[in-house]
């Protein structure tokens, strides 16, 4: 399982749901298209114009909300990291040996481990097939500090966060914390 195309698989779900929100004149949906500027006048009144909206303008408000000018921009960094990083395959890169002392929540769901992550605290990372969610002490001392502003940027989830671009930039940061540890 490569996780960056698994998410860029999940963006893509995300924007087709956009989409039909908007087009049942869903508010909070429409709002969402505001961030482009050719659509920021976008009405719930205005039928013509919601049933006018495509999947693409869907793709390009995920892009804008991940940092990215475009969809095709955010596709290709997403592309470039599944070649390129040592991340893409999960395995144990994210529990390293002797780290079993710290307390963590294991799930084989990624929805219920995203439910116990909305309601506390918590950082969601991957191991394998599975889900963990750790405390402050485990990302620090596995070299990605819970300060970071990228941890809130992602909504302190790994496997399918708020930002794309934050992301990446936490990806970079740990692969550096791996190749210090060896």
């Amino acid at each position: 399982m490569n996780i960056f195309h698994t998410h860029y698989e999940f963006l893509k779900n995300e924007a087709d749901l956009l989409l039909k929100h908007a087009q049942q004149q869903n508010l909070e949906a429409i709002a969402r298209f505001h961030a482009l500027s050719a659509l920021n006048n976008l009405s719930a009144n205005d039928a013509d114009s919601l049933n006018a909206l495509q999947l693409k303008h869907a793709f390009n408000v995920i892009a804008h909300e991940n940092s990215y000018e475009s969809w095709t921009e955010l596709k290709s960094a997403l592309d470039h990291a599944a070649e390129t990083s040592p991340l893409a395959e999960i395995n144990d890169q994210f529990y390293p040996k002797g780290y079993t002392t710290y307390w963590n929540i294991w799930f084989a769901k990624y929805s219920q481990a995203k439910k116990v992550l909305s309601e506390g605290k918590g950082f969601m990372l991957p191991f394998k097939n599975q889900y963990f969610i750790v405390e402050e002490h485990f990302v620090d001392s596995i070299g990605l500090p819970h300060t970071l502003p990228e941890w809130n940027e992602i909504g302190n989830d790994w496997i399918h966060p708020k930002n794309v671009k934050a992301w990446l930039s936490l990806n970079a940061m740990y692969v550096k914390a791996i190749e210090a540890r060896q």
